[in-house]
């Protein structure tokens, strides 16, 4: 990069690249049958660049080349300014781009992380019963709008999770204090993850069950408690210190 390289013969079996005269820099590559691969092997190739000049723009840089090379970037941050990728593809390779570019390459990534999450969020049904088959005896709920026209998917809502050896260890030997505690989920999809944990004998943390809700309001957090009381077996809550996010010890 940051020479004016430019493929002479680009087919599927062979490509030729050439600098810009007169720099004699040159490669040579073409399929080897004998290795029974389609990758290209490189037959020939002058590794010296010679009376060029620096090119800070190149016409083989694509958007789909960017965006599977900044793919966990903009992963962790799916609203990355363009501004940012063109100084971060500057910086590593001394090119230029246009704000075009760096905007169809984070739209392209964002397309194929987003493509990626919903074809898991169809899975969560079979991830639900093999958490049942798995460990016989948890409540796995959820919670979803009704299909959303012919032929459309459910759109999901909620889902409470609460692991059989989780509860029976908090029956057979964790002390009746309970922390109930919520925070924001980062990502494409936003919601509120809820969480309950209790304390061991040892004073140390167990956590009981959590569940993934669109926001975090008394509705939410009702529905919530309703299956943690279901799977605890709470009928007396006298006999339990529930603490809060907002209460410390």
């Amino acid at each position: 990069m940051g020479k004016p390289v430019y493929t002479k013969k680009n087919e599927p079996k062979r490509v030729r690249a050439r600098c810009k005269d007169p720099c004699p820099w040159n490669v040579f590559a073409s399929i080897e049958k004998a290795l029974g691969t389609a990758d290209l092997v490189v037959k020939t190739m002058y590794d010296k660049h010679e009376n060029c000049n620096h090119a800070w723009k190149n016409k083989n840089l694509k958007a789909n080349w960017l965006s599977n090379r900044y793919m966990e970037r903009i992963r962790s941050n799916t609203r990355m300014p363009t501004r940012k990728i063109r100084q971060t593809v500057h910086e590593e390779y001394q090119i230029q781009i246009s704000k075009w570019m760096a905007s169809n390459a984070r739209k392209l990534a964002v397309k194929m992380i987003q493509g990626s999450v919903e074809v898991q969020y169809k899975k969560i049904w079979e991830y639900c019963t093999e958490i049942k088959k798995t460990h016989e005896g948890s409540t796995m709920e959820i919670m979803f709008t009704p299909f959303r026209g012919l032929g459309g998917n459910p759109k999901f809502m909620r889902l409470y999770c609460c692991l059989r050896p989780l509860k029976k260890g908090f029956k057979d030997g964790c002390r009746l204090i309970i922390g109930l505690d919520g925070c924001h989920l980062k990502g494409i999809y936003r919601g509120q993850l809820l969480t309950v944990i209790a304390a061991d004998p040892n004073n140390g943390w167990w956590p009981i069950a959590w569940a993934v809700v669109e926001r975090e309001t008394t509705e939410q957090w009702t529905w919530f408690l309703k299956y943690l009381s279901e799977d605890l077996e709470i009928k007396n809550q006298c006999h339990y210190t529930f603490i809060s996010d907002q209460q410390k010890i």
